[in-house]
């Protein structure tokens, strides 16, 4: 795609003085606007990199800039569920491949990592299990995990974070082993068969395919998670070795459901033990990460090594809390999105990159906060020896979290945890709403709810300000211009915002 104008972020930085930034961050900054220059404009850097434009953009489709709001949420999830599936059984991989991103080059993305991919198809598998589309693109996945399971890796485990397109595993140096992916695996693989069964009732085959294929698939996830769940290993950006928020959260939700899974499939004692783990030793262990003086959940305990967050704050812990499937009906939960321990964080983390990135602080009053993966972050999307920038799925992650919570809420208790997060909302001061009570149905519940929904859709708004014009979703979006640099087209970036628009469109209906 070629602009005939400058993209409206090109305005923004053109308006935005630079004098007051010292000589390095200038450097770094004229660096940032060549490299975004090279990607956004006239000449991209790779050949590949107009594919995606080439086949999402056709002469009757508007530019993703002239529509309102509401239509933009449509067509954006509409694009977003085209590049997704784009991005799997890509040309030149073995059947079942879920590409990280179609980017083969500065940076090259074009692998299968267990996580990512688990996201991905979570996705999938909840449009099938809603509608019955796609059931033989997860078939293909599952293929393709199994096959995983059992391939020599360096790490010699499940937990090997990436695969070559051809289906082996990748043999560089990395950071294993990275047991999250089981987990997650487990988990979307039980969500097929959910849908397997609703849609093939009473059908043999079907059953047969359930027991024989994907149950010795998940006990396999499973009872390595319920082996390793208390294991060092490194987290979902790959940089820190350690006891991470992230993992044990995804974790205890497949073994929530892999209790119920096994339970259905004769196996009592897996079903035990898959249970009492959950809702004892990993539930316990979860509770342990509230930092009590800081007001916020840490992101990693028992460091050994990598990099070092000298502030505690990941988005990961928001990611966490949207990727635990299960929300209501489980009293034993910990964390979730309505957790006012989560919500604490969440305002710690967006304080954190308001004042971070310069972007946050010139942008229009109506978007909402850009985030990063966590404040110490050096890794612009290419090296990790720079400065890192906001992620889509990072602050679509915000936009899911406070849809989700406003579902949730029947009535707000405010107390010391959660009053920095709704004093944040209704901007005013922790103190002055301290001990209140909001319930549903009087005025001001419907304000604090309403006031919500709009920051949740100013994040939306911070999206479709810096999407390409066409919809094109990167990884990263630059920290003083907002161009979009790193991996093109990144598929969990897509996935973000369909799970985005999903609890959206969720809270709209219940709200009626």
């Amino acid at each position: 795609m070629r602009y005939a104008t400058p993209p409206e972020p090109l305005f923004f930085f053109l308006q935005t003085s630079t004098t007051h930034l010292s000589p390095t961050i200038s450097l770094l900054f004229a660096s940032s606007l060549l490299k975004a220059v090279l990607v956004n404009s006239q000449q991209f850097l790779h050949p590949e990199q107009e594919v995606f434009h080439a086949k999402t953009v056709d002469n009757d489709t508007l530019l993703m800039t002239t529509l309102d709001y509401e239509d933009w949420i449509a067509r954006q999830e509409e694009v977003s569920w085209q590049a997704l599936l784009r991005n799997i059984n890509p040309a030149g991989a073995i059947k079942g491949f879920v590409a990280a991103s179609p980017s083969t080059s500065d940076p090259d993305y074009f692998y299968s990592w267990t996580r990512d991919s688990a996201l991905v198809m979570r996705v999938v598998a909840q449009k099938y299990h809603e509608t019955g589309d796609h059931e033989d693109i997860l078939r293909d996945y599952v293929a393709q995990e199994i096959y995983h399971q059992v391939t020599r890796t360096q790490c010699d485990c499940l937990g090997e974070p990436k695969f070559n397109a051809d289906g082996s595993g990748y043999d560089g140096p990395w950071g294993r082993p990275q047991n999250d992916g089981p987990a997650l695996r487990a988990s979307i693989f039980i969500l097929f068969a959910k849908g397997l069964r609703a849609h093939h009732p009473g059908e043999k085959d079907q059953e047969q395919y359930v027991t024989s294929v994907l149950a010795p698939a998940i006990f396999k996830d499973l009872d390595y998670v319920a082996d390793t769940w208390s294991s060092p290993c490194f987290d979902l950006w790959e940089e820190v070795c350690g006891i991470h928020f992230y993992t044990p959260t995804v974790m205890r939700q497949a073994l929530l459901d892999g209790a119920l899974f096994a339970d259905e499939y004769y196996d009592p004692n897996r079903a035990s033990r898959y249970q009492m783990l959950a809702v004892s030793d990993l539930s316990d262990r979860l509770d342990s990460f509230w930092v009590e003086d800081g007001g916020y959940i840490a992101v990693t305990q028992e460091q050994c090594g990598g990099v070092h967050k000298p502030s505690g704050l990941d988005v990961s812990i928001l990611l966490a809390a949207n990727h635990a499937l299960r929300r209501r009906g489980d009293e034993t939960a910990v964390f979730t999105s309505v957790s006012d321990k989560v919500l604490a964080t969440a305002v710690a983390i967006e304080d954190a990159f308001e004042r971070l990135y310069p972007l946050n602080r010139e942008q229009p009053q109506h978007l909402g906060t850009a985030i990063g993966r966590y404040p110490e972050d050096t890794y612009d999307g290419y090296q990790s020896a720079s400065l890192g920038n906001p992620w889509f799925l990072a602050t679509l992650a915000y936009a899911e979290l406070y849809y989700n919570a406003i579902q949730e809420k029947d009535y707000v208790a405010v107390n010391e945890v959660n009053a920095p997060f709704f004093a944040h909302v209704l901007k005013t001061r922790p103190e002055d709403l301290m001990y209140q009570v909001f319930l549903r149905g009087e005025p001001g519940f419907d304000e604090l709810v309403n006031k919500m929904l709009a920051r949740a859709d100013a994040f939306m708004k911070t999206v479709q300000y810096h999407a390409r014009s066409n919809g094109s979703l990167s990884e990263q979006y630059d920290r003083y211009i907002g161009f979009q640099t790193g991996a093109r087209d990144l598929t969990w970036s897509y996935a973000a915002f369909i799970t985005a628009a999903n609890a959206r469109r969720q809270l709209l209906v219940k709200r009626g």
